[in-house]
């Protein structure tokens, strides 16, 4: 049904050929898997353990379902893009469909996905080298720590002109994070709460559901499958863009079996318990301070390409090019753009030091609605809801109706517990 080659004849007006959309494509398929996967994989795995904690094991069914949601809508933005013609932007969707508001509309919500998305990264790097500092005795600064490692960041996203460039940060992006996350799966099932031992917990409860909690671990969940925002720059650079449904799947594939591996382990060990992130209950050993690091390192290195996705769609709106600019004029306009973001991004960090409960926000207010409402609504608007097969058109207002789900119910309990780590920190 999602086919980019061929489409059921209820849908097949909405299905050109991205080989005719003229763009510059020197990117192979692996490395634009590597870049999918490295975006996505990573931070949001350490607080899937917490989602449970939340929802219960059926939480486990909201990852499965998020990691098909993914695959779906990824198709219908390059699907729609391809419709439209044009710049393979993630604003060109907004602007095929709705004009010059849905651009708009569109680049504010991918603007507060990277900013809170690298703003978190920044909260996660800087407080895991902080602790790890004070657990060597050395005395630390997490402010020092997240300025640090916002430059490092800032540092890959100059140097990045294009997506296809990000090949090698994409492979030790991807190697950390899953070394990382893989780490802390293996520690917390050797060391869940049972009670007793050197340092005792309270024994781990586990619950089978918790509708309460779903609609908050549905937009961490979301936040955890954010690529939808560098998807057309991902798909841009590719040789070969007849081959993004099968690189998407396999991409979100390997993400959604991770995901699943990591959560379910947290929240068998820890339970009622589980922390966000998850590497909080892991007992101090060398096996933890590895975890820390690797996953440190692999937020420094994907922040530059989400940041490098979003600094592509302002330039090219602002025409932002050698062309229009020379070579060193475009060179510093660029760095001076980038530069501005990432102070931005950095004053998030520091102002709103909670990294589960940024994740939770930004999930519900933006990803959620990119990841499932924008996709779904601009193919329907551009392809026309009745040249739509019944089964496509059902899957549509399905995943529509669990965007605003998760948006409305999602922020509420987001804000609801950022209001409450925020009182408790005042009174410690």
């Amino acid at each position: 049904m999602l086919s980019r080659q061929t489409s059921s004849s209820g849908d097949k007006d909405c299905s050109t050929r991205a080989e005719d959309v003229p763009t510059q494509r020197t990117g192979s398929s692996g490395g634009a898997m590597l870049n999918l996967v490295c975006v996505v994989i990573g931070t949001g795995a350490l607080n899937l353990a917490h989602t449970l904690q939340q929802s219960g094991w059926l939480g486990l069914l909201l990852v499965g379902v998020s990691g098909a949601v993914s695959v779906f809508t990824g198709v219908l933005v390059i699907r729609s893009l391809d419709q439209a013609g044009g710049a393979r932007r993630l604003g060109q969707l907004g602007q095929a469909a709705f004009g010059l508001a849905g651009r708009i509309a569109v680049h504010v919500l991918h603007c507060v996905v990277v900013v809170g998305s690298v703003g978190d990264y920044i909260i996660l790097a800087g407080q895991s080298f902080d602790r790890l500092a004070r657990a060597g005795g050395h005395g630390s600064s997490e402010t020092a720590w997240k300025i640090g490692c916002a430059a490092a960041m800032w540092a890959g996203c100059i140097g990045l002109r294009h997506m296809s460039d990000a090949v090698a940060l994409a492979l030790l992006g991807s190697a950390t994070s899953l070394s990382a996350v893989l780490i802390g799966a293996m520690q917390a099932l050797r060391h869940p709460y049972r009670g007793s031992g050197p340092a005792p917990h309270a024994p781990a409860y586990h619950r089978l559901w918790n509708g309460a909690g779903a609609a908050v671990a549905l937009a961490t969940i979301s936040f955890a499958y954010c690529a939808v925002a560098v998807m057309p720059a991902v798909e841009a650079s590719m040789r070969r863009p007849g081959h993004w449904t099968t690189v998407l799947g396999l991409a979100m594939g390997i993400v959604t079996a991770v995901y699943l591996l990591v959560a379910a382990a947290g929240y068998w060990a820890f339970g009622d318990q589980t922390a966000a992130p998850f590497l909080d209950n892991l007992p101090p050993g060398a096996a933890t301070s590895a975890a820390r690091i690797l996953i440190s390192l692999h937020v420094i290195l994907a922040a530059p390409i989400m940041a490098t996705s979003f600094a592509l769609e302002i330039e090219a709106a602002l025409g932002l090019t050698q062309e229009r600019w020379g070579k060193w004029r475009e060179l510093a306009l660029r760095v001076a753009l980038r530069s501005l973001f990432f102070v931005a991004m950095t004053a998030i960090a520091l102002a709103v030091p909670f990294f589960g409960d940024v994740m939770a926000l930004v999930g519900a207010f933006s990803t959620s609605l990119l990841l499932c409402v924008v996709p779904v609504v601009c193919y329907i608007r551009i392809c026309g809801w009745r040249t739509l097969s019944w089964p496509m058109l059902i899957a549509c207002l399905a995943v529509f109706a669990l965007g605003i789900y998760t948006c409305v119910l999602g922020a509420k309990g987001a804000i609801e517990d950022l209001r409450k780590d925020i009182a408790a920190r005042g009174r410690q």
